[in-house]
């Protein structure tokens, strides 16, 4: 299966998401991508961006999803 990153720098997090817990903002946009799109995602981060892989075929869905966040 071919899968998609999606990188978001940190500095552009909306202000509900708390910049200095990262580890809990990966855990968020994780639950809200399976619970609204069912999209399975792996996030990770290192000191400037946050890093969203996904299942190529369901960008869409992704898409959707991170918007209703406020992430794009």
């Amino acid at each position: 299966m071919e899968s998609t990153s999606i990188r978001l720098p940190i500095r552009n997090l909306p202000e509900h998401f708390d910049r200095s817990r990262i580890a809990v903002v990966l855990e968020e946009i994780e639950m809200a991508l399976m619970d609204d799109g069912g999209v399975y995602a792996q996030t990770s981060a290192d000191s400037f961006t946050i890093k969203i892989e996904v299942p190529t075929h369901q960008l869409m869905d992704t898409a959707s999803c991170l918007k209703g966040l406020g992430l794009i």
